[in-house]
């Protein structure tokens, strides 16, 4: 007997592109850091690697859909050789493509508007629902057919 079961993802990778990175942070452990104030990172692309392309870098992360897809975050950039000073940085953030994300099962595959766990009782009230007209059905000659007399 095979059983179909519908899969639910609650993680997934995604690209993104990260704005604004300060060059002294064009390394594997900055941009890990950076990237991880939005959700996982697992992988840098080539341009960004080899520091080709420093306009933003390019970051494959393991998104969750229990967590909010972020436009920009600021981060404290500490200064070593100077304790006391912080520097607030505000990141950009630009994702590849943006999934479905539904806030009540915490899964991709469906929006909060088409949710399966939010049956509503009752028709909202500024929607009017009628029953559809009953249509008729008429016969069509069709001159072009010879099969239809």
């Amino acid at each position: 007997m095979l059983i179909l079961t519908k899969v639910s993802y609650s993680k997934i990778p995604v690209w993104f592109k990260l704005f604004n990175i300060p060059h002294e942070y064009w390394t594997e452990e900055g941009l890990s850091h950076i990237a991880s104030a939005v959700d996982k990172p697992l992988y840098a692309d080539s341009l960004t690697e080899s520091m080709k392309r420093i306009s933003n870098a390019r970051i494959w992360i393991e998104i969750d859909a229990s967590c909010d897809l972020v436009d920009s975050f600021d981060l404290f950039m500490g200064d070593k050789s100077y304790p006391n000073h912080d520097e607030r940085v505000e990141f950009l953030v630009e994702y590849q493509w943006k999934h479905k994300i539904c806030s009540e099962c915490k899964s991709f595959r469906h929006s909060i508007v088409t949710c399966p766990r939010l049956k509503p009782l009752h028709p909202p009230a500024d929607t009017k629902f009628a029953p559809k007209p009953k249509q008729d059905w008429r016969r069509v000659n069709r001159r072009d057919n010879p099969l239809v007399p």
